[in-house]
């Protein structure tokens, strides 16, 4: 499997990914967790450092389709954040950065991007949506989020196995 897909500060998957850990080490199913994640950590990683043709994706996410509410967009890049305010988000951003699967300036937003990922999210309330500037970390429990695949900062996509749907962003 494509454990070069990880950056070498994360392919030692027994000392990294605190996640792994969540439901401790004590119980039946805690035990069974951790050594289940620990196994297949890179089974579905992929990533533009992989040596295996099969296995080396392009460096960023391509947007096929998003659509949203008024608002800004929430692009990211390796090292920061930016904003912006464009009904064209294949034309928008730049060659090194991605639409963010968090989107926290716009009421609701439905994304899917190359390849194969799917991000939404809404805010049931009106008023719980922040405006850009503000503070959004008092979000939890005001927003459902949900996504299945992703990308991350390291350039990995998790695929497959990487899904999430809550009431905060993840």
């Amino acid at each position: 499997m494509p454990l070069d897909a990880l950056p070498e500060h994360l392919r030692d998957i027994e000392n990294h990914f605190p996640d792994d850990e969540q439901f401790g080490t004590r119980t039946l199913f805690g035990r069974l967790y951790r050594w289940y994640q620990k196994k297949t950590k890179t089974w579905f990683a992929f990533s533009y450092r992989c040596q295996a043709g099969w296995a080396r994706w392009r460096k960023y996410p391509m947007v096929l389709f998003a659509i949203g509410s008024k608002g800004l967009w929430r692009f990211e890049t390796k090292y920061t954040e930016y904003m912006m305010d464009t009904p064209h988000l294949r034309m928008a951003g730049s060659p090194d950065s991605y639409l963010s699967r968090i989107q926290y300036y716009k009421r609701w937003h439905f994304a899917v991007q190359w390849p194969l990922m799917i991000s939404f999210h809404l805010y049931p309330k009106m008023t719980d949506v922040p405006k850009y500037g503000e503070s959004v970390s008092e979000l939890d429990g005001k927003v459902w989020f949900g996504y299945w695949g992703h990308y991350d900062a390291d350039s990995v996509y998790w695929m497959i196995t990487s899904m999430y749907v809550g009431k905060n962003w993840k």
